[in-house]
């Protein structure tokens, strides 16, 4: 089987699948990028440390229409796999001639974020209402111009299964995806008792409104008002410094070396995603690859990880009081916690990237008419 995967940038929660792909029977995988980096993630501390085990070639500034279109003919026997199509206005008129010349066409792809809140800032807040206000329009457009002619869509979490099904495309195209990071060798086990109190808690994300970093700061205040104490460690890029009026429970520890964040979240009891929107959410693998059981908001995909696998807890999007009352129940003397660290432990291992390599491969495999196998998603429900 030939494959060809088009992305504006190839990320380490790409890479280790593409590698677990070919391990699983793929003879022949081609790479294109539209550039080596991502700027904002760079900014962020982002490093695509493994993209040099899967070498890619970057698509021309000069020339890439006929590049691609040269890609297109000369691969005509391939399966072409689009990640983020609708990032990049390039890369959408190479799925458009990919379409048109009636290539094998699949999509990797998150959900569309259904809120104005910024992605990457909280700058230009009336262009992010305006985009919000646009975004299902423009998706529906994507639904008629992809529901003939598209093989298959890779749908990462089940809002985005329930968004591309909301535009046209058949469900039996649909197939629930993830993101995939491996786990780390000689993550230390946890050696203090896993049901002492106070809870320990981690954050890691980027300090911008979205990622609810509020809702979470709010919870801890409802508890300590109520007499029961938790500590915060917050890790992320941005602006610590509105943090040291918080009580000494709640600490700004700086950020994390890209890739360490397995061996930090060892050392502590449950990693708190509060996120307003999420599409994923690849620090929940990281959380469970290390043995970390998770409490998310269910704003965030990786968050139907957690309940299919009772690896940690789900409040509401926003809800101050419910994650307060989930943080006070887990404090509570007598909760059993290495129930949910042997439960975050099996969730990891169904995270490993060559369990996503092998359900690639089967449904690829598949697809020589258009009729890929559905097999029953390792990772979440829909």
């Amino acid at each position: 089987m030939k494959i060809v995967c088009w992305h504006p940038v190839l990320t380490d929660h790409q890479s280790y699948t593409w590698e677990a792909l070919q391990q699983a029977g793929v003879s022949d995988l081609q790479i294109f990028t539209l550039e080596k980096e991502h700027a904002e993630r760079q900014a962020q501390g982002w490093v695509n440390r493994h993209a040099a085990a899967m070498p890619s070639a970057l698509i021309p500034q000069t020339g890439w229409f006929g590049f691609a279109l040269r890609q297109l003919r000369e691969r005509r026997d391939a399966v072409h796999l689009f990640g983020s199509p609708f990032e990049r206005p390039r890369l959408m008129l190479v799925l458009l001639a990919a379409l048109c010349m009636r290539r094998r066409v699949w999509l990797i792809s998150e959900p569309y974020s259904p809120i104005s809140t910024g992605y990457q800032s909280d700058n230009l807040p009336l262009a992010g209402r305006i985009k919000a206000a646009l975004r299902p329009l423009v998706y529906k457009i994507y639904g008629a111009l992809l529901k003939r002619r598209i093989n298959g869509i890779l749908a990462i979490s089940p809002l985005a299964v329930s968004q591309y099904a909301g535009i046209g495309i058949a469900p039996e195209k649909i197939y629930p995806f993830a993101y995939f990071v491996p786990r780390l060798p000689d993550v230390p086990a946890p050696t203090a008792d896993l049901n002492a109190s106070p809870l320990r808690l981690i954050f890691i994300g980027t300090l911008i409104a979205r990622k609810g970093i509020d809702v979470l700061l709010d919870a801890i205040a409802a508890l300590r008002q109520a007499g029961v104490t938790v500590h915060l460690d917050i890790y992320g890029p941005g602006d610590g410094g509105r943090f040291d009026e918080q009580d000494a429970c709640v600490r700004y520890r700086g950020t994390i070396p890209f890739g360490e964040a397995q061996r930090v979240i060892a050392g502590y009891d449950f990693l708190v995603l509060p996120s307003r929107y999420d599409g994923w959410g690849v620090v929940v693998n990281e959380a469970l690859l290390a043995g970390v059981p998770v409490i998310g908001s269910d704003a965030a995909g990786a968050s139907a990880v957690v309940r299919k696998w009772r690896c940690g807890r789900v409040f509401a999007n926003g809800d101050a009081g419910a994650l307060a009352g989930i943080l006070r129940d887990l404090s509570a003397d007598g909760t059993d916690r290495t129930v949910l660290k042997e439960a975050a432990r099996c969730a990891g291992d169904a995270l490993d990237p060559h369990v996503a390599g092998r359900y690639l491969f089967a449904i690829l495999a598949g697809d020589g008419k258009g009729s890929a196998p559905q097999s029953e998603c390792p990772w979440y429900d829909i």
